[in-house]
């Protein structure tokens, strides 16, 4: 038996594997291919050019529509507590009247013990200035003004005796 050899000119033979497993690869390959690019279209016409890389997008777009059918109404601000209040209330409050502060903390005291003063006051239904009137002699009689109509309800204790 002679072996036939090709020789340098002849073209070499083709050894590649040429089975049936290259039309089923194919297949699913183009079926991939045809996903991929189908989801990525509907993510750009929606709107989420990122949302095609998640499984999560249809679980966002269904909450999105169900969002949109059903408006919420809005939430009015909630309000601390007035318990809460009346603690940083009475708090301040005894801060505020000492008579050794510097300067600094005397301002930052004042300007939060004003703020809970008409926090408190716009609880208890009472009108005040103490947000309006700029610091000086008449903001202090408001100021004192707003502490004897909180006393009255009893969200201040009263003034001590000496």
């Amino acid at each position: 038996m002679d072996a036939v050899m090709p020789s340098s000119g002849d073209a070499a033979p083709d050894r590649a594997y040429r089975g049936p497993m290259t039309g089923p690869l194919a297949t699913i390959a183009v079926l991939l291919l045809v996903a991929v690019v189908l989801r990525v279209g509907l993510a750009v016409l929606v709107g989420e050019p990122d949302g095609w890389r998640t499984h999560r997008a249809p679980a966002r777009l269904a909450r999105r529509l169900r969002h949109r059918r059903a408006p919420v109404a809005e939430q009015p601000a909630t309000r601390r507590p007035i318990e809460e209040v009346g603690a940083d209330l009475r708090r301040l409050n005894a801060s505020f009247h000492r008579n050794d502060m510097r300067f600094a903390k005397y301002e930052g005291c004042r300007q939060a013990y004003d703020g809970v003063l008409a926090e408190a006051a716009d609880m208890a239904g009472l009108a005040h200035l103490m947000e309006v009137l700029p610091p000086g002699s008449e903001l202090d009689r408001e100021r004192q003004r707003v502490e004897m109509l909180l006393q009255h309800h009893g969200l201040l204790p009263p003034p001590y005796a000496a």
